[in-house]
């Protein structure tokens, strides 16, 4: 089959990388470059999703993409150089509210009989034994012990070169509208033309809302920026990586700190701002006073496609044959992508999802 894939971060290039495999002719429409949106420039956490329900579907598309990280970085990883920095990094989620401290309480009350599963409670006194300098204004935190780091823009790159070698095209275009006839997607349009391809897979992240309108589909689909410092700050490294709120702490193999995130809805503006990294810096401190004395070396901001229930929407729509979405990561984009691009494989080949994505749908915002 030829299919057209608009969008070159993680979900667009997983997907190109399992059709490719399948022998597929892909051609891979990406107006920038490869990894040069959200996913070259996130975090690249790799967390298990835990909650009160192990059998969420959410957790358990969580569980699936995890166990295929782990398969990519033995597969892309080859003699000639590709290090994709994948490796174990334990997680600590961190409460300083009696609230937030009895529903993390209750989350691992559900994994605690669970020996497949490494999930330990820990008090601020043990906490202070993995990094003494974890402020105690924190009251406790669920220690994840199976969760890994990567670099997310090597991953990217590395899962579209495979796809490359095994004969991927890239026309670096701006798709201006995804044509259908008879209720059927026949390929897409550019400013330099059409091109057909037998169907078509969104992975355009927030831009896929203006191209899916333009054909009647409605995806409830909005940018939510988000800014990251890179620190270089006191040794030692931090073992693990840090969650609270909704930020993070972690020092990444170039040897910085890497804290976050904001989550502003600005529309399409992805500039960097002073009051994001004063926000940044402000949280951090208070939970590792150290880092007081970092020095910044960078601040990066991208735009992630985030749906109003944080959830993706992976579908072969109830709208043009041919069409298949796959989008709406949000801050799990690099979590998510290699599931997202396996069932969006197999959906654009008129194939059932090897992973069960019924829960993420389109019709669910119906």
């Amino acid at each position: 089959m030829r299919i057209s894939i608009i969008g070159g971060g993680i979900a667009g290039c997983a997907t190109a990388y399992y059709l490719t495999g399948d022998g597929h002719d892909v051609t891979l429409f990406e107006r920038d470059s490869v990894a040069s949106h959200a996913s070259g420039f996130a975090l690249g956490g790799i967390t298990p999703s835990i909650s009160v329900t192990p059998s969420d579907p959410y957790e358990i598309l969580s569980d699936v993409s995890i166990g295929l990280h782990r398969e990519l970085a033995e597969r892309l990883t080859d003699k000639q150089g590709t290090n994709l920095n994948f490796r174990r990094k334990p997680s600590l989620m961190l409460v300083k509210t009696p609230v937030e401290e009895a529903n993390m309480c209750r989350a691992y009350s559900t994994y605690a009989d669970n020996s497949s599963v490494d999930v330990r409670w820990l008090s601020i006194g043990e906490l202070r034994h993995i990094d003494a300098r974890i402020s105690q204004q924190m009251l406790g935190g669920l220690y994840v012990g199976e969760a890994f780091e990567v670099d997310p823009y090597k991953l990217t790159l590395a899962l579209w070169q495979a796809a490359e070698k095994r004969g991927a095209q890239l026309i670096n275009r701006e798709v201006t509208a995804i044509t259908e006839q008879s209720n059927r997607v026949i390929g897409v349009t550019t400013k330099e033309g059409f091109i057909p391809a037998d169907a078509v897979v969104a992975a355009a992240g927030p831009w896929n809302y203006a191209l899916l309108s333009d054909i009647g589909v409605h995806v409830p689909l909005a940018p939510l920026k988000g800014q990251i410092l890179r620190l270089d700050a006191p040794e030692p490294p931090l073992r693990v990586s840090l969650w609270w709120d909704s930020n993070y702490a972690t020092t990444k193999t170039d040897g910085l700190t890497w804290v976050g995130t904001t989550e502003e809805e600005v529309g399409y503006d992805d500039r960097t701002t002073d009051t994001a990294r004063d926000v940044i810096i402000s949280s951090a401190i208070e939970l590792l006073p150290y880092l007081e004395e970092a020095e910044l070396v960078q601040q990066t901001a991208c735009l992630r496609p985030m749906t109003p229930d944080r959830a993706p929407i992976i579908d072969a729509v109830p709208g043009p044959e041919g069409l298949v979405i796959a989008t709406g990561g949000g801050r799990n984009g690099i979590l998510l992508g290699p599931a997202m691009g396996l069932a969006a494989s197999a959906l654009a080949t008129g194939l059932d999802s090897p992973v069960d994505v019924s829960a993420f749908s389109l019709g669910r915002f119906s």
